[in-house]
């Protein structure tokens, strides 16, 4: 009986996991509110100012050897992230992490401590969910969102050698 109640709970709980569908781009998105790493709530910097490039990142693609988290790291000292017209920042996904969220907070602080960067908490899927960006677990997604409030670039899958340096030339644009 046990095993009975046991499937038809988790056939019940399949059939109401939705996934979440992506949008085209681009497309129009608008600023949201989530929280800073010392859980201040906060609207995302620089919306409707400058350009954002934005990292979405789920914190357990750290360990798998992800390509894009390794080539953030390109892109951050390159300066590509920031320019006249664009802000760069991070913002971690922690809804899907298995990870403990306290620790990841702290490596993050620790982190942007010594490259003066900044990093946000989605702890709710709020910008996956407001923005329509589909399933983003287990990836370390790339976005950039113009000042007029369009998301015109959207990467969750690994970019290869090729796509990173066409990338870097399309970028320049936003900057």
């Amino acid at each position: 009986m046990l095993s009975i109640l046991a499937a038809l709970s988790l056939s019940a709980m399949a059939e109401e996991r939705v996934e979440p569908v992506q949008a085209e781009l681009p497309h129009k998105v608008s600023n949201v509110t989530i929280k800073t790493l010392r859980g201040e709530v906060a609207d995302l910097p620089y919306f409707g100012e400058k350009n954002l490039f934005m990292f979405y990142i789920d914190p357990d693609t750290g360990l798998t050897g992800n390509k894009n988290y390794k080539y953030s790291d390109v892109l951050e000292e390159k300066g590509v992230t920031n320019g006249p017209n664009m802000y760069g920042f991070g913002v971690l996904n922690l809804k899907d992490t298995a990870l403990p969220k306290s620790i990841v907070r702290s490596m993050a602080r620790h982190r942007t401590a010594k490259n003066n960067g900044f990093v946000m908490d989605d702890s709710n899927h709020v910008i996956r969910d407001a923005w329509q960006l589909g399933d983003c677990n287990n990836k370390f997604c790339f976005m950039i969102v113009t000042k007029e409030g369009e998301l015109v670039f959207f990467q969750k899958e690994e970019m290869d050698k090729q796509a990173q340096v066409e990338f870097l030339d399309w970028v320049e644009q936003y900057r």
